[in-house]
C-alpha cells in the first residue's frame, strides 16, 4: 500500500506539472482565435470613390415630425458641385443643384422651376454622411443624407419612404 501511495504522489508530481504547462501560454503569446466575418446588410462605399460624387437619400425632417425622403444626384469637379435634386414629394420632379464643398462644409442650392430656392447648408462626415439645416423661404428645416451607392440613378429609386429599392430583390441591371 505504502509503495502505491508512493507512486502516486510521484506521478502526481511529475505530471501535474507537465499538463499545467501544455495550457500556460506567458502574456502576449496566447494563440488568436480565428472569427469568420460577417456578411454586411447594406452595401458598402466603393473605397476608391473620391469625393461626393454619386446617388445621396436626403431625409428632411420636418417641424411638424414628418420625414420627407428625397435624393440628390452629386458629381464634384474640385470644390464646386453640381447635380439633380429629385423631389419625391412633388411627383419626382428634378431641380438643378449647384454648391460647393470646403472641407468638411458643404453647401448646396436647388432651385425650383418657380425661381425660389432650397439652400442646403452642413458638413460631409468622410464620404457617406452629410448633416445640416435647409433653408426654404422662411424656414429653417433640419436634414440628413448618405451616400447610396448604386448604378443607375432613376432605376432604382422609388417614392416610397426610404426611397430605395423595388422590392423585387433583384439588383438593376
Amino acid at each position: 500500500m505504502n509503495r502505491n501511495l508512493l507512486l502516486l504522489a510521484i506521478a502526481a508530481i511529475v505530471f501535474v506539472p507537465l499538463a499545467a504547462a501544455a495550457q500556460y501560454y506567458p502574456p502576449g503569446t496566447q494563440p488568436q482565435t480565428q472569427t469568420q466575418p460577417s456578411p454586411d446588410e447594406t452595401p458598402t462605399p466603393d473605397p476608391n470613390r473620391k469625393g461626393i460624387d454619386g446617388v445621396w437619400e436626403v431625409q428632411i425632417q420636418h417641424p411638424d415630425g414628418t420625414t420627407t425622403y428625397d435624393h440628390f444626384k452629386l458629381t464634384q469637379t474640385s470644390n464646386t458641385i453640381a447635380g439633380e435634386f429629385l423631389d419625391n414629394e412633388h411627383n419626382n420632379k428634378k431641380y438643378p443643384v449647384t454648391g460647393s464643398l470646403d472641407g468638411k462644409n458643404i453647401h448646396l442650392v436647388v432651385t425650383r422651376a418657380d425661381g425660389t430656392t432650397m439652400v442646403f447648408t452642413g458638413s460631409v462626415d468622410g464620404t457617406t454622411d452629410m448633416i445640416g439645416m435647409m433653408q426654404d423661404g422662411s424656414q429653417q428645416i433640419a436634414f440628413t443624407a448618405a451616400y447610396r451607392p448604386k448604378y443607375r440613378f432613376l432605376d432604382t429609386i422609388s417614392p416610397i419612404p426610404g426611397g430605395i429599392g423595388t422590392g423585387t430583390g433583384t439588383p438593376p441591371r
